[in-house]
């Protein structure tokens, strides 16, 4: 099966598409990060692919989706990117799954976007999968998200967090995210909420970062954002396999690494 991942560098894209190659799918990756600007996109790649993934998003952790300075670009760059691909999508018919969020449907630009494309994507027949908190190592940069640049402020000596940490996630690992993207598409659901089982503070995850580094953590004063939605429509069948703290041990690897290589090139 041919495979159009679009936003396929990201952290959820670049795990699906090594995942679709270990089951011998042939993919093709469409990315920002790599070149690829799925504004102005043309329709060969779609109508060459027998489905579409539709990760890409301007998007980012709390710190970059909640910015009031970055809201206009975000709506411009979202909605662009609907335009553009949704149009394809329509025009080849081909069958496609969209990423939405949990956080679909709030009052700002991430939220608005999500809510519209996951409409959109109904209307037009794909598949919307609503996810919680994916996680796992990440380039560091204003978009990284809070497990990522909880550790790697663990290697400076001190776990750290603007927040007092008492805001919950359901953080789930890349790799059981995947699985049940995957699970989604080739079942016959239409959509479903994916996420872990429980809710944890991130002082929790905090704390559980400094354990396995053995650090001490420090947290701030400021209330962090949280959004409690329970998932509802779940995906049968399927559970994760990766729990909290085996899944920080993983972003704590990649992270020695990526340093370590920092380090190696000067």
């Amino acid at each position: 099966m041919r495979e159009l991942v679009l936003g396929g560098a990201g952290l959820i894209g670049s795990s699906l598409i090594k995942e679709l190659q270990k089951r011998g799918h042939e993919t093709v990756c469409l990315d920002l990060k790599t070149g690829s600007d799925l504004r102005y996109v043309d329709d060969e790649p779609f109508a060459k692919a027998d489905r579409v993934w539709l990760l890409a998003w301007d998007t980012g952790g709390a710190k970059y989706i909640e910015a009031i300075d970055s809201q206009h670009a975000q709506y411009k760059h979202n909605c662009e990117l609907c335009v553009r691909v949704f149009d394809a999508l329509a025009r080849t018919r081909k069958p496609f799954l969209f990423a939405s969020s949990q956080l679909a449907g709030l009052p700002n630009a991430y939220g608005v976007t999500k809510a519209m494309a996951a409409a959109w994507t109904r209307q037009l027949g794909g598949k919307v999968a609503r996810l919680w908190n994916t996680y796992g190592w990440e380039q560091p940069d204003e978009r990284s998200h809070v497990i990522t640049d909880m550790v790697l402020s663990g290697f400076k000596g001190t776990v750290r967090c603007l927040t007092d940490g008492a805001e919950r996630r359901r953080f789930l690992y890349k790799s059981d995210c995947v699985e049940a993207l995957i699970k989604l598409f080739d079942g016959p659901n239409q959509s479903a909420e994916i996420a872990a089982s429980e809710w944890v503070t991130i002082r929790d995850v905090g704390r559980e970062i400094a354990r396995q580094l053995d650090v001490d953590t420090e947290f701030g004063e400021m209330k962090g954002s949280e959004c409690l939605i329970d998932p509802q429509d779940v995906l049968p069948d399927w559970q994760p396999k990766v729990t909290l703290p085996e899944g920080i041990a993983a972003v704590i690897g990649e992270a020695r690494a990526y340093l370590s290589y920092r380090t190696a090139v000067g």
